[in-house]
């Protein structure tokens, strides 16, 4: 592959840096020869623009770039939170497909709509979708601040249409999330079967660092929505899940990917694309299923949180007071919605504490 191209998705991307900033964006061909004259042609235009003062950054990628940088400047003032910054690269990386080829006076209205239809389809909830919206405003706000656009087209969309109405839980059964997770045994899937073991959501669970880690008393220490720390109960399957991911030298996470850098050196870096890559999963999946004549039912990451919770309930491991404090609930209204999956007998033994005290009695014992 030429210097500063590499394929993604079929398609060549370039790579390449001026004045310290980096430029990812697509050269819209799989032609290695068309590839290397586009390249060319664009590095020479934007280092005009540096050179000679010309138009700033114009196209999505180059304004994600920017915008990047304003955000660490922002952090370092205190004037946001590095979790929203870090929630709203994830969705922007997740929408790069419906952004990245565009110019940013093309993120419109029609745009948008693509966008979200195509969200849909690969399963997220309405209220992923209004959190990427949510992220591509930010960006839009800042092209804006950057004289790049006139109108930020996400802020202006027609949110009612995303109403984040709570749908039925469907829990997925084992045979389920082991044709999802497949033969092969995945950093990814074993991210899968923490979440069933834990409770943990995606996010938590791929900014997961050793140092949040007590493993000699079977805890995690996390930080979840709006900034609350909590500690959550390892299982000693959670325990050997987590013992079994090799450890990278500088890369503090438990579960991690290998992606080449501008150099094309391999390096471990924290997923931050779970929704697309479990969407990934059980694509595939549905594929095997319907292959091999298998029933095969869809479900998200967050699924597997459901289902821990209500076989915590189910099993007795503890009453739903001590679940809510497990799942880092506000309020343990939320948690009793998995109350309707349990029957009247596991219910009241949920509701009046006689689960604490036999999980009590069980965490007491040498045995789990």
């Amino acid at each position: 592959m030429p210097k500063n191209i590499y394929e993604r998705g079929g398609i060549l991307w370039a790579r390449f840096k001026v004045n310290g900033v980096e430029y990812r964006e697509s050269l819209r061909t799989r032609s290695e020869k068309v590839a290397e004259k586009r390249l060319k042609a664009r590095r020479e235009e934007i280092e005009n623009q540096a050179h000679y003062g010309f138009a700033g950054p114009m196209n999505w990628v180059q304004a994600f770039v920017s915008w990047t940088q304003a955000m660490e400047a922002d952090v370092r003032a205190k004037a946001i939170s590095p979790k929203t910054v870090l929630r709203y690269t994830v969705s922007l990386n997740e929408c790069r497909q419906w952004l990245d080829p565009f110019e940013v006076h093309q993120i419109n209205a029609e745009r948008l709509r693509e966008l979200v239809k195509g969200r849909k389809a690969q399963h997220v909830t309405n209220a992923t979708i209004r959190r990427d919206l949510t992220a591509i405003s930010s960006v839009l706000d800042h092209a804006i601040e950057e004289g790049w656009v006139d109108e930020n087209a996400a802020r202006a969309y027609p949110r009612k249409r995303l109403q984040e109405r709570r749908d039925p839980i469907v829990l997925p059964t084992q045979s389920d999330i082991d044709l999802t997770i497949g033969r092969q045994r995945t950093r990814f899937g074993d991210m899968m079967l923490l979440a069933r073991e834990t409770g943990m959501r995606e996010e938590e669970i791929a900014g997961l660092e050793h140092t949040m880690l007590d493993l000699a008393n079977r805890h995690a220490t996390v930080i979840g929505k709006r900034n609350r720390m909590r500690t959550v109960t390892l299982s000693a399957e959670a325990v050997a899940i987590i013992q079994r991911q090799p450890r990278q030298l500088k890369c503090p996470y438990v579960f991690y990917h290998l992606e080449e850098d501008a150099e094309g050196r391999p390096v471990a870096s924290r997923y931050r694309n779970v929704a697309s890559n479990f969407a990934d999963y059980t694509a595939r999946a549905e594929k095997r299923a319907a292959k091999a004549g298998i029933a095969y039912r869809r479900f998200s990451f967050h699924h597997l949180r459901h289902l821990f919770a209500v076989e915590y309930l189910r099993d007795g491991k503890g009453g739903i007071y001590d679940l809510s404090r497990e799942l880092g609930h506000s309020s343990v209204k939320t948690t009793e919605i998995y109350l309707a999956y349990l029957t009247p007998e596991q219910a009241a033994r949920a509701q009046t504490g006689v689960a604490q005290k036999r999980a009590h009695k069980r965490r007491s014992a040498t045995t789990d």
